[in-house]
């Protein structure tokens, strides 16, 4: 495998982690029953994009002899995590999948700015918006089933941005030089130049592979064990400090004669 020296952290760097509790490290939960007033102070929080924010029992199912079934309870979710639009433009909510298998009579209440003010009510699980100014914030839907049952869920809305916006841009006169060679195999240097503000840190790839990283100030980097047989895409790519990853950028070291 490639592996970066000198300024650049030897062998291939995991660009993402994740951390969890170790098994049994937390103590037991405690069951706590849950009384009208408590349920009701949920069902008010205000919704965490992407997030069920409260939910509530439905009703006993009316057809049960025993009068103790319960409806299956909705779970309120936008399809998208986030929306990006213009001002002006229109977006499409939709959060058709929120419904339990059987059930498909619902209210659906919409909050497009989050404010706590319902713009608009409707049975369809779909609605429509747009936003006549630049706007960042979270649009909220609240599911009532004829029965009592909710779920609230909120999503992200990013108006005169993209995806993409504020992330690094591309690096500049990316370049490539062999330093050493021997036996097909290549130690090279890498040099670039950012293309707007430095990143948080910047990483080299191998054919679209990490390879390595090193911190937003640096300039260049030095690349042992690149395998020549066939072409290789050295690329230099900026990644921000909550991890999102700007445009790459690189060149071809070109195969060599056999």
């Amino acid at each position: 495998m490639d592996r970066i020296v000198g300024a650049l952290l030897a062998g291939a760097v995991l660009l993402t982690a994740s951390s969890c509790a170790l098994p049994g490290s937390g103590q037991p939960s405690e069951t706590v029953p849950q009384t009208a007033a408590a349920t009701a102070a949920a069902a008010s929080q205000k919704a965490v994009p992407g997030q069920t924010a409260a939910t509530t029992p439905f009703a006993a199912n009316p057809g049960s002899a025993a009068g103790q079934a319960a409806v299956p309870l909705p779970a309120a979710r936008f399809a998208n995590p986030d929306y990006y639009a213009m001002p002006g433009q229109t977006i499409t909510f939709n959060v058709s999948e929120s419904l339990p298998r059987g059930v498909n009579i619902a209210q659906y209440e919409w909050d497009f700015d989050g404010d706590g003010v319902i713009d608009e009510v409707g049975p369809i699980p779909v609605a429509t918006h747009s936003y006549s100014a630049v706007f960042e914030g979270a649009a909220t839907v609240r599911i009532i089933h004829a029965t009592g049952g909710l779920s609230t869920a909120s999503t992200g809305v990013h108006i005169d941005r993209g995806p993409r916006d504020g992330l690094p841009a591309a690096p500049v006169n990316v370049g490539v030089v062999v330093t050493a060679h021997a036996d097909g195999i290549s130690t090279v240097q890498i040099t670039w130049e950012p293309d707007g503000p430095e990143p948080y840190r910047w990483g080299v790839t191998v054919d679209g592979f990490p390879a390595g990283m090193v911190e937003g100030g640096a300039r260049t980097a030095t690349m042992t064990d690149v395998h020549r047989a066939e072409d290789v895409k050295i690329g230099v790519v900026g990644f921000s400090e909550n991890g999102g990853m700007g445009d790459n950028a690189g060149v071809t070291l070109p195969a060599l004669p056999e």
